[in-house]
């Protein structure tokens, strides 16, 4: 059994499209509000309270560079895999997806406390 869609296209093809899309949001929500940003901005919350917790904005805005990195390696990979096992493609497109959306609503939950 293979995971595709009704035009023949691999699942793989709509999870990493979709993460991607998350990402783009992101990145123009991101610039949308860099000027309303602190410096510094809380996102570290396993340290302790106070300025432990602060990290530069710039830094903050690399994460979803980052993201996108992982993303695009993800991608890489889940094509590698693709030809020869579908659920191994699938599975690692979802896992993209997770984590993306996990990362994006630290991400937003944070920009909404600052802002």
């Amino acid at each position: 059994m293979t995971s595709t869609n009704s035009e023949g296209k691999p699942v793989t093809h709509w999870l990493i499209g979709l993460t991607e899309f998350l990402l783009v949001l992101a990145a123009m929500f991101l610039i949308l509000s860099w000027r309303r940003l602190p410096p510094e901005v809380p996102w570290l919350y396993s340290l302790p309270w106070g300025e432990a917790q602060l990290i530069p904005k710039l830094w903050f805005g690399l994460g979803l560079v980052v993201a996108a990195a992982i993303n695009l390696i993800n991608l890489a990979i889940s094509r590698r895999f693709q030809r020869g096992d579908t659920v191994v493609a699938t599975v690692i497109g979802s896992a993209s997806l997770l984590l993306t959306v996990m990362y994006l609503a630290a991400f937003f939950r944070v920009v909404s406390i600052i802002t």
